[in-house]
């Protein structure tokens, strides 16, 4: 299995943990904190452009996260960790979803 295809599988696990956190209310240091502070700290006119309204819900943003990474050769090892964040370079914050060897989700932060 190439990495692409390893990396594609993680990130779909990452958005799945990230949902299933925030609708179980677990997500509070990290999604929701996230979310919160970028809807009060981004102007409307970004959330329109992105979300066709200016207030947001909190899924409705979730679901606009982009995945930020850097490709490189350095293997699976590299990848034991994705960063997501806004697009449009708005934020220099991330939530960072954490794997463990056997690509499964141990953790789920906020970042800067």
């Amino acid at each position: 299995m190439s990495v692409q295809v390893i990396i594609e599988e993680r990130e779909q696990l990452a958005r799945i943990a990230m949902y299933k956190a925030l609708e179980n209310q677990q997500a509070e240091d990290s999604v929701e904190l996230f979310i919160q502070h970028h809807l009060e700290e981004i102007e409307p006119s970004y959330w329109k452009k992105h979300c066709g309204i200016s207030t947001p819900t909190l899924l409705q943003v979730l679901a606009l996260l982009v995945l930020d990474y850097q490709w490189d050769d350095g293997g699976l090892e590299s990848y034991d960790m994705l960063d997501f964040t806004l697009p449009d370079e708005i934020t220099n914050y991330v939530i960072c979803v954490s794997f463990n060897e056997k690509g499964q989700v141990i953790d789920i932060s906020m970042e800067s």
